[in-house]
C-alpha cells in the first residue's frame, strides 16, 4: 500500500514539475505535499527521494527540498543525447517503418500544419502553443514507438520529459512557442513543418538514410535553442518576482 501511495505522490509531483506549474527555486514541504495528495508524509518522503535521485528535484543541506534552476549545461547535454539516439532511429527506421506508423505521423504532421495556417500572418498562437508542443512530441515519439523498441521509447520519453522540466516545464515550452508566434519571424515554426514533411520522405524507403540522419541532426539542435531560450525566459520571470513555493514555506520540509 505504501508503495502505491509514494507512487501517487511521485506522479503528482511530476506532473506538476512536467507543466511548469513548480517553478525553478520553488520549495517542497511534506506537509503542503501530504496534505494536497491526501497521504501521510512517510510515503511523499519516499516520492521526493525518488525526484531527487532522478535529478530533478535538489536536496540542499538544512534547507529542504527544491526545484534546482537547469545549467544551459544541462539542457544542451540532454539534447545532445537525444540527437544521438534519434538521429540513430531515423537513419535505422529508414524504409523499414510500418504503413501504420507513417500514416500516423503524417496525421500529426498536418496537425501542426493546420495550427501554422490559422496563425501564419496574424501572430495570434497564445491558445494554440501547448497544443503545437504536444502535437511535436507525439511526432517523436511515434516514429520511436514505430521501430518496436520499447527500451529505446522509454528512454527517449524520459528524456524529452527532462528536457521539458529543465526548460521549464511544458507551459514554458507551449508560452515560448507562443512567443516565437507573437514576436518573431514565423520561419522557425514553419521550419518545424518543413523538416518533419521531408523526414516522412526520407522514412519511405532506405535510399534516405544519410539525408534522414543529416535532417534530424539539424532539427533537434533547433529544438535545443528553442529549450534554451524557454529555460532563459523562465528564470528572468521568476527573478523578476519574490519567489514564493508552491508549498508553503512557512511549513517545514522534513524529506
Amino acid at each position: 500500500m505504501s508503495e502505491n501511495l509514494s507512487q501517487k505522490a511521485y506522479w503528482h509531483i511530476h506532473d506538476k514539475l512536467t507543466t511548469g506549474t513548480l517553478k525553478p527555486g520553488f520549495r517542497l514541504s511534506n506537509r503542503a505535499v501530504a496534505r494536497e495528495v491526501g497521504i501521510s508524509f512517510t510515503p511523499v518522503r519516499e516520492a521526493l527521494n525518488r525526484l531527487v535521485s532522478e535529478g530533478l528535484l535538489e536536496y540542499r543541506e538544512g534547507l529542504g527540498v527544491f526545484v534546482p534552476q537547469a545549467s544551459r549545461r544541462e539542457i544542451e547535454e540532454l539534447y545532445e543525447v537525444r540527437e544521438m539516439l534519434e538521429c540513430a532511429v531515423v537513419v535505422r527506421a529508414c524504409g523499414r517503418l510500418p504503413g501504420a506508423t507513417l500514416g500516423e505521423m503524417r496525421h500529426l504532421q498536418d496537425q501542426m500544419q493546420i495550427i501554422v495556417d490559422l496563425v501564419d500572418g496574424t501572430g495570434r498562437i497564445a491558445e494554440h502553443g501547448e497544443r503545437f508542443r504536444e502535437l511535436d512530441s507525439a511526432f517523436h515519439l511515434t516514429l520511436i514507438r514505430g521501430t518496436g523498441n520499447r527500451q529505446l521509447l522509454e528512454t527517449v520519453t524520459d528524456l524529452r520529459k527532462k528536457c521539458a522540466i529543465k526548460s521549464g516545464g511544458e507551459s514554458g515550452m507551449a508560452a515560448l512557442i507562443g512567443h516565437v508566434f507573437q514576436t518573431e519571424p514565423i520561419e522557425s515554426v514553419q521550419r518545424t513543418c518543413r523538416d518533419h514533411d521531408h523526414l516522412l520522405e526520407l522514412l519511405k524507403d532506405s535510399s534516405g538514410e544519410e539525408e534522414a540522419g543529416l535532417l534530424m541532426g539539424r532539427h533537434i539542435r533547433n529544438g535545443r535553442q528553442l529549450a534554451l531560450a524557454a529555460m532563459e525566459r523562465t528564470y528572468m520571470s521568476v527573478t523578476r518576482r519574490v519567489t514564493q513555493p508552491s508549498y508553503s514555506a512557512t511549513e517545514t520540509s522534513d524529506a
